[in-house]
């Protein structure tokens, strides 16, 4: 029988290598054009979705959306996360949590030994199946935790809940329950901190060389760089959300200049009005700037049509040195494919216009 791949990005791509190298025939659904014979654009039917062995699920599918009157429910289904499971044989990390998540996943990846990091945030799954490494430290969305079938984590770990990703679950009620799941892994905690992870895992205090000072973090995420002697740019284009956007702030001095720099899709949490008060000058920009200004009070705020824009009107609007935090707290949206395309973008104009 055939099965079929549901939703055709990097997880659906990752199904085509898995399925493929153990000889299993698939059709691919995706909305968008797959150069592949049995790839079709026409959303299936229940009938259709009935008749395949089975169907792998990318975890960004919003399948109450697609399938409003529960036409999914008897589908027999996997995700990826379903069949490292079943498959693989290393320790098994979860880390989850509304911000923190992919930092906290490259902190503890430091100081565990023969240990990788997999999912939302590293290699997909289905190409590290018992990859010889004593340790998978797994990022996972809520998106993957609400489709998992049974959680067989070996350690869960939920860092923090905060409104995030409300289009996709419907109420921040049903996403703290899909976050929540994390919590039925064979061990869990709420612990934050990367030492005190390690030893809840390993049973012993870190005995290495490393100090929190010394951990890596990650690009994109309150990267600071000093340009021309005059310009100092924080580069926190990870930030997709309002929570992340107020850890950023919290980072920043009260009595320094700053100009902080918004831009992105504000839909996803569905937030009425967001009041900032402690940066002294705020930019809007992108292709969904008035969307975005219409929510956020500010009592100094300005609205420009790009990131170039904005950037060129601080480096000529102000003498002198200055600080700017870009921390967009929003998904890049119609404005960029990804956050790391929007920082690398970010890093480039800062270059190009602040050292000119």
């Amino acid at each position: 029988m055939t099965s079929l791949i549901f939703g055709y990005g990097m997880t659906g791509q990752s199904f085509d290598r898995y399925l493929t190298k153990n000889g299993v025939k698939f059709d691919i659904y995706d909305v968008k054009h797959v150069d592949h014979p049995n790839a079709f654009s026409k959303l299936p039917s229940k009938e259709k979705l009935q008749s395949y062995e089975m169907v792998y699920i990318s975890p960004g599918i919003n399948i109450l959306e697609l399938y409003p009157n529960k036409e999914f429910e008897k589908v027999n289904f996997k995700t990826d996360l379903d069949i490292f499971f079943e498959e693989d044989s290393s320790i098994k990390i979860g880390i989850t949590g509304t911000n923190g998540k992919s930092t906290c996943c490259m902190h503890l990846s430091q100081l565990l030994d023969n240990a990788e990091i997999l999912g939302n945030f590293g290699r997909p799954l289905l190409d590290s199946i018992n990859s010889k490494k004593k340790y998978s430290i797994i990022e996972l969305s809520s998106f993957q935790l609400e489709k998992m079938k049974d959680n067989l984590l070996d350690f869960g770990v939920l860092l923090n809940i905060a409104p995030d990703h409300i289009d996709h679950h419907g109420s921040f009620n049903n996403y703290i329950n899909a976050k929540n799941r994390i919590l039925e892994a064979s061990q869990s905690t709420t612990e934050n901190g990367p030492f005190e992870i390690f030893e809840i895992i390993t049973g012993n205090k870190y005995q290495g060389g490393l100090q929190p000072q010394d951990l890596i973090n990650l690009p994109h995420r309150l990267e600071k760089i000093i340009l021309n002697n005059r310009a100092i740019i924080i580069n926190d284009s990870k930030s997709t959300n309002t929570d992340s956007l107020k850890y950023a702030l919290s980072n920043v001095s009260d009595d320094s200049c700053v100009h902080l720099i918004l831009m992105g899709d504000p839909s996803k949490e569905r937030y009425d009005s967001l009041l900032l008060s402690k940066p002294q000058y705020l930019y809007i920009c992108g292709k969904h700037a008035d969307q975005l200004s219409s929510k956020i009070i500010h009592r100094n705020k300005s609205i420009f049509q790009s990131l170039e824009d904005t950037l060129k009107h601080i480096n000529h609007s102000f003498a002198g040195n200055v600080e700017i935090l870009f921390s967009p707290a929003n998904p890049s949206g119609r404005d960029y494919k990804n956050f790391e395309e929007r920082g690398e973008h970010f890093l480039n104009l800062a270059q190009e216009i602040l050292n000119d």
